[in-house]
């Protein structure tokens, strides 16, 4: 199939999602199409009854229909208000709400195929097409669809009109019309390839500018920031290319389009001119043949500047339906099982995986286990693999080979709902919303109280902090978390965890930005509860790798062997260069043997 059907087949779809969109609120639409039908309608009638009352003006005859005429005027005059207030009302109103059904559609797709698809793209083309692309999407719903309808009506009404006044008129104005219309049209594919060409420029300059916000400190500590500015100008020229070219298009269609309607104007009141002479129309009827050609032009010039930001238009819907297309990485079609009767034994059974087909694997037959009340840490040299595992347990992924089950039952065989709800997760990248330090705490589990929320705090050495703050608990952090430092994100995050309570608890790096004191008293606080809890930890930290119960040494996606610390130091030289890496000073090593 040529690159040329395809697009065809594109626009098809796009525009017939488009239509399917508004399918809920079809009686809003009717309603702006009938509002805008009469719209024009009275237009058109104020219009002709302006003109003919000038033609019988003009032949001394308008004082007998006066009254009348001009009684029809101001009706037509309120109803053209009424129905244009109408129209802006129903059309904007179906726009808006198709509008948010779209952000949450999007939304609800990200969740489900995340972190997949975030990792692919950046955060700047995302927030473009949940915010930009589908705000672009108004012209459509608003200004298009039902503008097509009316135009259509409006032409053919108009149409009829001159060729009762004479068949010549009708004639000229059915040809200039059809020439209007397929101006756009002539135009599509470049119009096409445009639009498309500005939504990536737009997303590109989006991501450009975001990363040079949030990575501003890291400019200005690597004296980068000069150059960043070279980027970013290059980025923002590339768009302003693209959009100029965008609008040069749009200015020869819209050039086109004058030159028609102004073209069509002057040869119809010169054959106007030459009927009325001859005697095959009423001198009356002049002004209003006039006025009907002028009047034809205005369903049309809106429709056409509405077609000339199609290209735009579809491109957005190309990527708004881009996302909603992408196939989940993982499926949710486990059933919901009683949870609380299940055993928080986790299960790792000859489990292989890679992220993608052509890449290499990065788990090879891998299996271990962790009791009930036991705490296992995963070490080994950064790439071994130890935060796939996490990602396979929490279904993030699911593993190409083998199974990861809790208490024998395989993860992908119960909801994600039901995973996530015995689940908890530490991670090192800790991520805080712009809320009071009480709301992120309690998003772990949302009906505690205030009182519940304190005591987690105080498990995880975060009370003492958190009321030093000018506002205590109901400090707003920042986004990102970014008002406080990352040892007192990280305390925050174990204080929502410890809140939740699950019987599964996952420690990535999680107290890696915590001073010695915090740590122990945190791993002194997590012992205290670990009774029955099942928890997996991934750790550098020699003090807290000697914590735990059992230690699973993985690298390049293998367990090399699994044991106690001190078995590993006695038997494993991998585990000892390991340890001794990160060890400064020298002579440690030896007194930790």
């Amino acid at each position: 199939m040529n690159k040329g059907n395809m697009e065809g087949k594109t626009r098809i779809r796009n525009t017939i999602t488009l239509i399917r969109s508004m399918k809920p609120y079809s009686p809003e639409m009717l309603a702006t199409v009938i509002t805008a039908l009469i719209k024009h309608i009275a237009t058109i009638t104020v219009s002709a009854l302006a003109a003919y009352m000038v033609g019988l003006s003009m032949r001394g005859e308008l004082s007998a229909q006066f009254g009348k005429l001009f009684t029809w005027m101001c009706v037509c005059i309120l109803l053209r208000g009424l129905t244009f207030y109408g129209e802006m009302w129903f059309g904007h109103d179906v726009a808006y709400k198709v509008l948010k059904d779209f952000r949450i559609r999007l939304y609800d797709k990200i969740e489900k195929i995340s972190p997949a698809y975030l990792i692919r793209r950046h955060s700047g083309q995302i927030g473009a097409t949940l915010m930009g692309d589908v705000e672009i999407l108004e012209w459509f719903l608003a200004h298009t669809f039902g503008s097509y309808l009316v135009a259509f009506v409006v032409t053919i009404m108009i149409l009829v009109m001159l060729m009762k006044l004479h068949i010549v008129l009708g004639l000229m104005m059915l040809v200039f019309s059809v020439l209007a219309f397929l101006t756009p049209y002539f135009l599509q594919k470049k119009a096409d390839k445009q639009g498309a060409d500005v939504r990536e420029r737009l997303a590109e300059a989006n991501t450009v500018t975001i990363e040079g916000i949030q990575g501003l400190r890291e400019l200005l500590t690597l004296n980068y920031l000069e150059r960043y500015k070279k980027k970013n100008d290059l980025v923002m020229k590339k768009l302003y290319s693209a959009q100029f070219a965008y609008g040069k298009r749009q200015g020869i269609e819209n050039g086109l389009l004058q030159l028609f309607v102004g073209s069509f104007t002057v040869i119809v009141m010169g054959i106007t001119a030459g009927l009325v002479a001859n005697g095959s129309l009423k001198f009356e009827l002049y002004p209003v043949a006039i006025m009907l050609s002028a009047l034809l032009f205005n369903p049309i010039i809106e429709v056409c500047g509405a077609a000339r930001n199609l290209g735009i238009v579809f491109a957005a819907a190309d990527r708004i339906q881009t996302v909603l297309d992408t196939p989940p990485e993982v499926e949710d079609n486990g059933r919901t099982i009683d949870v609380s009767k299940l055993s928080p034994e986790v299960r790792f059974s000859n489990v292989s995986f890679r992220y993608k087909k052509e890449l290499e694997p990065v788990l090879h037959e891998l299996s271990f286990d962790v009791k009930p009340g036991e705490t296992v840490a995963l070490v080994g040299p950064s790439g071994a693999g130890k935060s796939t595992c996490i990602n396979m347990l929490l279904r993030y992924w699911d593993v190409e080979g083998g199974s990861v089950s809790i208490g024998g039952t395989d993860v992908r065989d119960m909801s994600l709902d039901n995973l996530h709800s015995i689940v908890s997760a530490v991670l090192q990248d800790v991520y805080l919303f712009n809320i009071s330090i009480k709301e992120n705490i309690r998003l772990g589990r949302p009906d505690a109280s205030d009182e519940e929320i304190i005591e987690a705090a105080k498990a995880a050495c975060a009370h003492g902090f958190i009321m030093g703050l000018p506002n205590g608990y109901d400090t707003i952090v920042g986004e990102r978390g970014s008002l406080i430092s990352g040892g007192q994100r990280q305390r925050i995050a174990i204080s929502r965890a410890i809140l939740k309570n699950t019987p599964i608890l996952i420690l990535d790096e999680a107290v890696s930005n915590l001073d010695t004191e915090n740590e122990r008293a945190i791993q002194q606080r997590l012992h205290e509860q670990s009774e029955g809890r099942t928890t997996i930890v991934i750790a550098h930290r020699l003090s807290t790798i000697m914590s735990a119960d059992k230690i699973v040494l993985i690298d390049g996606g293998r367990i090399l062997q699994i044991g106690t610390h001190e078995q590993l130091l006695e038997e494993n030289e991998f585990y000892r260069n390991l340890l001794a890496a990160q060890i400064e000073e020298n002579g440690i090593l030896e007194t930790v043997r």
